[in-house]
C-alpha cells in the first residue's frame, strides 16, 4: 500500500507538472488529460495487485487481468481521449520546421472508433508477443518460464497503453528482471522468480518516461522496416536472456544458518 501510494503521488506529479505523457501529435483537452491520469492510476493499481499476488502465490488471477482488459477497452472507447499515442503515425516524412508527421485524417472525426482500435491493437500486441515468447522459452528451457497469467497481464497492459508502448514494455522487462533477479538469487537462493513483476515494473517506467521514449523511438514505429528491425533486436535479446537464465540458475549460493 505504501509503494502504491508513493507511485500514485509520483505519477500525479510527473503527469501534471512534468507533462511526461504530452507528445506533439496527441493533445487532449484539459478534461481528457485529467481522465487519462485517472485511467493510468487504475492501471497502476491493477499492476500493484498483480505484482503482489504473483510474488506471493506465483499466479496472476484472471479476475485482475480480464477485468483490467475490459476496463482498458471500454474506458478508452467511451472517452475517446485517453491514448498516449495514435494508432499509427508516420514520422518518416516529417521535415523539421516544414511539415509534421502524417496522421490519418479519420482519427479526429472518429475519436471513439480510433480509441477502440488503439486499445484493441495494444491488447492483441501484448498478448501475441508474450505468448510467442512463452512458447519459445518453454522449448529452450525445457519448462515453462512464463505462465499464461503473464500473457493476460500484457494484454491488459496493452489495452491501457497501446501497441507501441506495450512493445517497449516487453523489451525493457528482461533488463529489470535480470538486474533485480540476480540480487534476489544471491540473497535468497531462489531459483525461480515470477516474470509478471518485471512486466509491471517496465510498464511503470514507460508511463513515467513516455515522452522521452517516444521521441527516441517514433521513427522506428513509423515504418514496417524499422518495426521489423525492432522485433529482430528484441528477439535476439530474448534469446540472449534465455542463455543468461541458464547461467542465473547456475550461480552458486551459500546459505548460512
Amino acid at each position: 500500500m505504501i509503494i502504491t501510494a508513493a507511485l500514485f503521488a509520483g505519477y500525479i506529479y510527473a503527469a501534471s507538472e512534468l507533462r511526461v505523457q504530452d507528445i506533439d501529435e496527441v493533445q487532449p483537452s484539459a478534461k481528457g488529460r485529467f481522465l487519462r491520469l485517472l485511467y493510468h492510476l487504475v492501471l497502476i493499481s491493477l499492476l500493484a495487485l498483480a505484482t503482489a499476488t504473483d510474488f506471493d502465490c506465483y499466479i496472476i488471477p484472471d479476475q485482475i487481468t480480464i477485468a483490467g482488459m475490459f476496463i482498458g477497452l471500454v474506458a478508452a472507447s467511451v472517452v475517446g481521449d485517453l491514448q498516449i499515442c495514435h494508432l499509427w503515425v508516420d514520422w518518416s516524412i516529417a521535415v523539421p520546421q516544414l511539415r509534421g508527421p502524417y496522421i490519418p485524417a479519420w482519427y479526429d472525426p472518429h475519436r471513439h472508433w480510433h480509441a477502440l482500435a488503439w486499445s484493441s491493437a495494444g491488447l492483441i500486441a501484448g498478448a501475441s508477443v508474450t505468448g510467442v515468447a512463452r512458447d519459445i522459452s518453454s522449448r529452450v528451457l525445457g519448462q515453462q518460464a512464463m505462465g499464461f497469467g503473464d500473457v493476460t497481464l500484457m494484454a491488459m497492459i496493452g489495452s491501457f497503453v497501446g501497441w507501441q508502448a506495450v512493445l517497449l514494455v516487453f523489451l525493457l522487462a528482461p533488463i529489470a528482471g535480470l538486474t533485480v533477479g540476480v540480487m534476489i538469487r544471491l540473497l535468497t537462493g531462489k531459483t525461480y522468480l515470477p516474470y509478471g513483476p518485471w512486466l509491471s515494473l517496465a510498464t511503470i517506467f514507460v508511463l513515467f518516461r513516455w515522452k522521452w521514449l517516444w521521441e527516441h523511438t517514433r521513427l522506428i514505429f513509423s515504418d514496417w522496416l524499422g518495426l521489423s528491425i525492432l522485433v529482430g533486436v528484441g528477439s535476439a535479446g530474448f534469446i540472449v536472456l534465455l542463455g543468461l537464465v541458464r547461467l542465473y540458475r547456475a550461480i552458486p549460493v551459500h546459505r548460512y544458518d
